[in-house]
């Protein structure tokens, strides 16, 4: 799993946020850096503009400087005795001062004011003045607040474009990890096979790998198939020539070479058995599972006593450590007996003679977990992944000469994934521990949508 502060979207967020947020500030010194005493000579329009004020604005005499409070909105004239122009306030004195030395009419602002002039007229001198009304924002008291508002709409809109960016990512993500799972249905990754960029690229190339897996799958399970069923024919006939070198044999002198013989026959013939079952349910859906409803307890006590013998030949003891409350369950009783008696026979043919097996079944979290604890020597850590697999083998305490081909515990897993639930092994320092978490009934869980790759 990707640590939070490695993560893509992460990033991409950072890096657009930190982008806008110094082209943000950047724009505001510009703005700032513009509007601050900026005179220049005013246009023919804008001279027009302050003949019309004159001629049909009262005008406001600047007598001292309260007389701001006697403005109006837009454009208002002002007008000052020519020897009292520092009745004016600063500002528009500064202004009257450049259009004096540069001897025209000047258009200008400073500190938030508008000003048109100046123009004299006998001992008067007349400015056209006006307040921006945006700019009595930044010289309220709540000021603090644009900048604030202006950092969390960059922020919203980084996070949707980095959410948009990282969007077709993890759903591919998620493809591919139901991809892992046998399931071969790309049709959550369509939206993404439109764009036309690498993520695009990306899809089609995931699409197309999940089309040449399942075909290779298939392939692989048609072969399964076929070898196992030509393999039935020479082995019939190996059996019948067994027997009838048995009936020549009348003395018994090679008794002990037939028996060789037989017993290497029959792991072949399980063997096959178990391919051809395998085989049989990489094909089946939960729509052909038998399920009837009964007690779970009962059911395992069944099963445990079939193994009595079997346990008494290996001195091994059973503990049952079960809840006492009867759990109903609604499964296919033959596959869950399949399951739960090769891991059984696994515990059995792995504890040393004089051990204890410790069978569970309990109900946590809505979910009936039956686990089949053993005392042998367990299975390497980075294994433990890996024996679901079909013909997986793991280190010499468990291998061909205990009498395992790989095969039973990828059937476990299976028929856990036809009833919706999950099988897992976990040392236990002696021993393996292996849990069987089925959901009660088929109805607690999705549906699979087709065969696994198991």
């Amino acid at each position: 799993m990707v640590r939070w502060y490695r993560s893509l979207f992460l990033r991409i967020f950072l890096w657009f946020w930190l982008i806008v947020f110094l082209a943000m500030g950047t724009a505001v010194g510009m703005i700032v850096w513009l509007e601050d005493d900026y005179y220049r000579e005013a246009t023919v329009q804008e001279t027009r503009l302050l003949r019309s004020i004159i001629d049909n604005q009262r005008p406001l005499l600047a007598e001292d400087r309260r007389f701001w409070r006697k403005l109006r909105p837009g454009w208002n004239l002002v007008i000052t005795p020519l020897d009292n122009i520092a009745q004016l306030p600063h500002d528009i004195e500064k202004f009257a001062d450049e259009a004096a030395e540069r001897s025209e009419i000047l258009w200008g602002q400073d500190d938030g004011w508008q000003m048109i002039g100046p123009v004299r007229s006998g001992n008067y001198l007349y400015v056209a003045v006006a307040r921006r009304g945006w700019q009595g924002v930044f010289e309220d008291e709540d000021r603090w607040a644009i900048p604030v508002v202006m950092v969390l709409v960059v922020t919203l809109l980084c996070s949707l474009l980095a959410w948009s960016l990282t969007r077709p990512v993890r759903r591919l993500q998620g493809a591919v990890k139901r991809l892992a799972t046998g399931d071969f249905d790309m049709s959550a990754l369509n939206k993404s096979y439109r764009r036309h960029d690498e993520i695009g690229a990306l899809t089609q190339e995931v699409i197309d790998m999940a089309g040449a897996l399942q075909r290779l799958l298939h392939s692989h399970q048609q072969l399964l198939r076929d070898v196992s069923h030509e393999l039935r024919s020479p082995l019939t006939r190996l059996q019948i020539a067994l027997a009838i070198a048995r009936k020549k044999d009348k003395d018994g002198v090679l008794d002990a070479e037939h028996d060789r013989i037989e017993r290497a026959v029959g792991q072949v013939d399980n063997l096959i058995g178990q391919m051809l079952d395998l085989a049989r349910l990489q094909q089946q859906d939960q729509a052909e599972l038998l399920c009837e409803e009964d007690i779970v307890q009962e059911r395992m006590d069944e099963w445990l006593d079939d193994a009595d013998i079997e346990c008494q030949s290996h001195k091994l003891t059973i503990k049952r450590d079960w809840d006492n409350k009867p759990l109903t369950a609604d499964w296919d009783w033959l596959l869950v007996e399949r399951a739960f008696d090769n891991i059984l026979r696994n515990a059995i043919r792995f504890s040393p003679e004089g051990g204890e097996l410790v069978v569970g079944c309990k109900l946590i979290q809505g979910k009936v977990e039956i686990s089949v604890r053993d005392c042998g020597p367990g299975v390497p850590e980075e294994e433990l992944s890996r024996i679901f697999d079909a013909f997986a083998q793991v280190d010499s305490a468990r291998d061909h000469a205990s009498g395992g081909y790989g095969i039973g515990l990828a059937l476990v897993s299976r028929i856990t994934e036809l009833h919706n639930g999950k099988v897992r092994a976990e040392n236990t320092s002696p021993g393996l521990k292996v849990t069987l978490s089925l959901p009660l009934t088929m109805s607690l869980s999705m549906p699979l949508t087709g065969a696994s790759a198991t």
